[in-house]
């Protein structure tokens, strides 16, 4: 394996113990807060809400600040140990108020970790691989979201606390392989200013066609896994069990294919891989709510299929369109348009299907990503469109 390959499955192994813990504390959400400050559950759900509001608030401010240093691996290292700190802390809690308090700075503290990771990986990674490298921190992003709430659901058997401790022995592991494993790249050139980087991501053309994608993808992601377990149970009568193996039927291939796929991208081109990916993929999700039971085992399989063609083949294009001056900048604010999308998913699922149902909630689910892939089409620069990278 070449040495980069190393620092990239290293970067990978530690945005899968980021996303891991995003997930892990989440089958113990009712024993936590609902039993725990006597809450309702729309106060329970706020525990993930304001970790998403921190991510859309803080991740262009952290890429900037970055950017304007220079550096990776001290922000990276300081995201980690103070997540560290905080998921202890939460332990603590003397009252939900400040519970959500801790939460809010620990998903500040936690975006800048993920996020100038995937960075890192970029700095790291000549321009004809972006695409590979790109599929394996994918890979690890998408790995971590799957087996966190299994794992985290297995140790809070053991006490409501347990997954807050597990998370911060993790975080703190990732603080040590940060500083003894994980090295800078040199950065040529650096923004003047953390505003003026802002500015220009904001204004840069060029980089709304990632954006478009990430909030598509992480849009769909937080629409399915809300509304499908529910249409499983409602519709069909289905256990949980049945419920969780009709997920990893999507979660399986798409974690798995991440790599083939990033790869493909820099041999035929980013053009390819996303319009074919994207319209596939909203079509068979739109198509989810009105499918038979025989039928949704396989469609799942193929939309987790062609939703792998679309997260290395995007994040790569992002690579493509940024320079080093402002490349952290650029990552901070397509995962704040994802974590908006991974907002917003959940809350349009739930409200689309108490008005409109199951199937009807899927078909217009599944128009909000085929509009935003559509919407990128004009944007991609015309160089990418016609060869590959």
């Amino acid at each position: 394996m070449k040495k980069t390959d190393k620092r990239i499955w290293l970067l990978a192994s530690l945005v899968f113990l980021c996303m891991f813990n995003l997930t892990f504390i989440v089958p113990s959400v009712k024993e936590l807060i609902i039993d725990r400050f006597d809450a309702s559950t729309t106060q329970a759900s706020l525990f993930i809400t304001v970790e998403m509001v921190a991510y859309i608030i803080f991740g262009m401010i952290w890429g900037a600040a970055s950017d304007k240093r220079g550096e990776r691996r001290i922000f990276i290292a300081m995201g980690f140990l103070v997540s560290s700190l905080l998921y202890y802390t939460m332990s603590l809690a003397p009252n939900l108020a400040t519970l959500l308090a801790l939460r809010f700075v620990q998903g500040a503290m936690t975006v800048m970790a993920w996020s100038l990771l995937m960075t890192l990986a970029l700095d790291t990674t000549s321009k004809k691989e972006y695409g590979a490298s790109m599929g394996i921190i994918g890979t690890g992003l998408a790995l971590g979201l799957g087996l966190g709430a299994p794992v985290g659901g297995f140790l809070g058997e053991w006490g409501p606390l347990v997954p807050l401790y597990g998370a911060s022995v993790l975080f703190m592991l990732a603080t040590v392989l940060t500083v003894v494993l994980i090295k800078d790249e040199p950065i040529k050139h650096r923004p003047d200013s953390i505003v003026r980087a802002i500015g220009i991501a904001l204004r840069r053309r060029e980089v709304l066609p990632p954006y478009l994608y990430s909030f598509a993808e992480r849009f769909s992601a937080g629409f399915l896994v809300l509304l499908f377990p529910l249409l499983m149970a409602e519709e069909f009568g289905a256990s949980p069990q049945e419920r969780g193996l009709y997920l990893a039927a999507f979660l399986l291939p798409f974690a798995l294919l991440q790599y083939p796929f990033g790869k493909l991208s820099d041999r035929r081109g980013r053009f390819f891989m996303l319009i074919v990916g994207g319209i596939a993929y909203a079509a068979l999700f739109a198509s989810i709510g009105s499918l038979d039971k025989a039928y949704l085992a396989p469609v799942m399989i193929v939309c987790g299929v062609f939703a792998a063609m679309l997260l290395p083949a995007s994040l790569a294009l992002l690579g493509d369109v940024s320079t080093d001056r402002e490349r952290a900048t650029f990552m901070g604010g397509f995962n704040a348009v994802g974590s908006l999308g991974f907002a917003l998913g959940p809350l349009l699922a739930a409200y689309f299907s108490d008005e409109v149902g199951y199937s009807s909630a899927f078909l217009l689910g599944g128009v909000v990503v085929c509009a935003s892939v559509l919407a990128s089409l004009p944007l991609i620069p015309k160089r990418l469109a016609r060869r590959p990278t």
